[in-house]
């Protein structure tokens, strides 16, 4: 995703600089952003064995269950735990994991609300939104996208990473816990705006140093699943590199894990050129940290029907694959009907699949826009769908996988 909702100034005037999708790395553009060594247009901004860590099962549905309600199970718990066999994320025992939902935002929903001070009123308002979306729509995987800032800019009242804002840290255990207190709902917290990544979003060392944190905040949480970077965008020469600066992330994961005594989440490592459309060097090339266990590959699809066998078809043949991001998009065009053909084709091989965004002011946005012009966040607004996209993935949602 691009660049995020940004303030034209203090006073809160706003204009949307595009959370929207990327683009595939063919040299066309984006909605929202400028090129880079693909040629494609910026979507971002900014040891041990392979065990199965836990037992007993969550339920035995994905998103949308049996009779269009989230899937079955009991609250959060030490059976729920996923876990990876071959070219499947499953679930406990041993159902594939049928992941459908959206991606939802922090208490710094995608810049819209880094100018109110980050306290309770906020966390409620991520958890309305994540209610709506998990207990209305029908949604049972969500994508936590973290969001950290290198300065204020002058207006932010909220903008440090976990590292320094500890408040922030505590607001996520919260808003991951409230998804997780649901019937069978998994939460992918994901690094997503982080000075710490490079320009082309690979994780380094610092990187590293904030999952380590993370890693220490949800040792005992099994709902959750861990993903590295956001859209990283290098040239496909590059790969080798781009897989050992994941390789090496992961591995720090694994070691934290190993020092905290906690069971192994799921690492979701995402595609390494085209912002996180190619997965083609893993398929030789699978990540070794840990022993190469519980290890999932994210693709993002912005694409027409046309590319989704080269996307992710084909590599979920091979490999665990979900998709963290699709939505209508104008170049490459994706249309309402590709996105039921794609969310057709990643039922038929068991991808989990996650919408971009559920929110206002983030393109392509799965909810109408229904708050005051003076007011970006949107707080206590109604949560109703656009009319194509939004209305779309709701009604998909409610239908079983």
């Amino acid at each position: 995703m691009s660049r995020p909702f940004a303030f034209v100034s203090v006073a809160f005037a706003a204009a949307i600089a595009a959370c929207g999708a990327s683009s595939s790395g063919t040299g066309a553009e984006g909605p929202h952003g400028g090129g880079d060594a693909d040629g494609a247009a910026s979507p971002g901004t900014g040891a041990g064995g392979d065990a199965d860590p836990g037992g007993g099962a969550p339920g035995s549905g994905g998103g949308g269950g049996e009779g269009g309600s989230a899937a079955d199970g009991s609250a959060s718990g030490a059976g729920d735990w996923l876990r990876v066999d071959g070219n499947k994320i499953l679930l406990p025992k041993g159902q594939p994991f049928h992941g459908r939902g959206a991606n939802i935002f922090t208490t710094r929903q995608c810049n819209a609300c880094t100018t109110l001070k980050e306290d309770a009123v906020i966390v409620g308002e991520v958890n309305r939104r994540t209610d709506e979306l998990v207990d209305t729509w029908h949604a049972n995987f969500v994508r936590l996208n973290l969001e950290y800032y290198q300065s204020n800019d002058g207006y932010r009242v909220q903008w440090q990473g976990i590292q320094d804002d500890a408040a922030y840290l505590a607001n996520i255990q919260a808003i991951v816990d409230h998804v997780a207190s649901k019937p069978g709902a998994y939460v992918l917290v994901t690094t997503h705006i982080d000075p710490t990544l490079t320009a082309t979003e690979w994780p380094t060392a610092d990187t590293g140093k904030e999952w380590v944190k993370l890693v220490g905040a949800f040792k005992a949480q099994p709902r959750v699943l861990f993903g590295l970077t956001n859209e990283p965008h290098d040239d496909p020469s590059k790969d080798a590199d781009a897989w050992k600066a994941m390789n090496d992330v992961a591995q720090t994961i694994r070691d934290a894990e190993t020092a905290v005594g906690s069971p192994r989440h799921v690492i979701v490592v995402q595609g390494l050129h085209g912002y996180a459309r190619s997965l083609d060097y893993y398929l030789t090339h699978p990540i070794t940290a840990g022993g190469g266990g519980n290890i999932a590959y994210e693709v993002h699809v912005y694409n027409p029907t046309s590319d989704f066998d080269g996307i992710f078809v084909q590599a979920s043949k091979k490999l665990p694959v979900l998709i963290g991001e699709y939505g209508p998009f104008d170049n490459p065009r994706m249309t309402l009907a590709d996105i039921t053909n794609m969310m057709n084709t990643a039922e038929a091989n068991d991808v989990p699949y996650m919408a971009w965004s559920f929110h206002q002011n983030c393109p392509p946005n799965l909810i109408q826009n229904t708050a005051p012009s003076t007011d970006g966040c949107g707080v206590g607004m109604r949560l109703v769908p656009t009319a194509d996209f939004g209305q779309l993935v709701k009604d998909r949602l409610a239908k079983p996988w």
